[in-house]
């Protein structure tokens, strides 16, 4: 009889915990369930709370993302809305200023940036421009200010040349935007088909202001030029790219 009240008690105990997990939307559980757990078959939507909030709601549609996933600044106010099909990102996504206003639209194709990113003013204004082809960007953009004007001026890319090819047989070429700004970073590289392919392109080592290469006579080199890429940080939190092919004054430097 012993025994067999102890078997009945462990099944109870079984049972509870089965119950208590696993519940939609109900706080830290409910943050366990990810999108890629198709098997779940769930269909509609789950908040996601930290001590209680809701800080991300996310359409499923049988286990998987479909519809709006959006992440909250608080329970009220909503920090951003990505769009989903059959799990991947498609349609327009859209960041928000605090009080509500959209600051941001990213068009997306099959979770790759691909058309026209648009910054905004609280005012409704265009704030900024960006062009993207199937996930890299143009190099150029268009920024405005708060009553319209366009900005048409910015830094150009310049360089200087260390010769100590006499004495030790390298260079050091130095680049940087032609107003010493910091925040810009310089990779040696060039534009893929007119577009910016940061993947395909070497970091510089550099300081505040300044990229670096050195170069040294190499037996069998053949380099006459190198190409370099500055990404400059305009005052509006965004990169400005523009490239320069600089020509080496030595055949023999790698």
């Amino acid at each position: 009889m012993k025994n067999l009240l102890c078997l009945f008690a462990i099944i109870a105990i079984i049972s509870a915990s089965s119950c208590s997990n696993g519940s939609r939307g109900a706080g830290a559980n409910a943050g366990n369930k990810r999108s890629h757990q198709a098997d779940t078959g769930f269909t509609g939507i789950e908040n996601y709370k930290v001590k209680g909030v809701i800080k991300k709601s996310v359409t499923y549609k049988n286990g998987i993302k479909d519809g709006l996933t959006k992440t909250y600044f608080n329970e009220a106010a909503v920090e951003q809305e990505i769009p989903y099909v059959n799990g991947k990102k498609n349609g327009i996504a859209k960041w928000y200023y605090t009080d509500g206003y959209v600051f941001r639209t990213t068009p997306y194709e099959n979770d790759t940036i691909n058309g026209e990113q648009v910054q905004y003013y609280k005012s409704g204004k265009i704030r900024a421009k960006m062009k993207y082809d199937n996930g890299k960007r143009y190099p150029g953009l268009d920024e405005y200010e708060m009553d319209g004007t366009k900005i048409t001026s910015y830094p150009k890319l310049v360089y200087h040349i260390n010769d100590n090819y006499k004495e030790k047989g390298s260079i050091k070429i130095l680049v940087e935007m032609s107003d010493l700004s910091e925040g810009s970073k310089y990779y040696r590289g060039k534009f893929v088909n007119g577009l910016v392919d940061l993947g395909t392109c070497t970091p510089l080592l550099q300081s505040a202001t300044t990229g670096y290469i050195d170069l040294k006579k190499t037996t069998g080199a053949s380099l006459d030029t190198v190409y370099v890429i500055g990404a400059y940080l305009t005052r509006f939190g965004n990169r400005y790219f523009t490239s320069m092919a600089i020509p080496l004054p030595y055949k023999d430097l790698n």
